[in-house]
């Protein structure tokens, strides 16, 4: 008897725990999570600095890193286009730093 009230308060309780640990609500997509916001201080810190083709590529790959995994509109979208653009021509790289700094500022990100 006592094994049986041992291992139905242990199922018990792993069952609180998981409940505890798990966060049913989603993210507000509206809003920059921390990952956006991480990538979006990523690009700001090293954006005057990539002045050549590979510390462009670095930089996108950086920025990446963090915005592949946020939920905030435009921002995985974006860091995407701008890894694609960071092998191409000054041009192509430009547009695609200003429409990732728009997604930055339009999802509330503070320079």
């Amino acid at each position: 008897m006592r094994r049986l009230t041992t291992a139905i308060a242990t199922s018990i309780l792993a069952l609180t725990l998981a409940a505890c640990g798990s966060n049913d609500e989603p993210a507000d997509p509206t809003k920059l999570d921390d990952a956006g916001s991480l990538a979006c201080d990523d690009f700001a810190t090293g954006y005057k600095a990539a002045q050549t083709r590979q510390a462009r590529i670095d930089l996108a790959n950086k920025v990446n890193k963090w915005a592949q995994t946020s939920a905030t509109h435009g921002i995985a979208d974006n860091a995407t286009a701008l890894a694609n653009s960071s092998a191409g021509s000054a041009g192509a790289w430009q547009i695609g730093a200003d429409a990732f700094a728009k997604a930055c500022l339009d999802a509330g990100w503070k320079a």
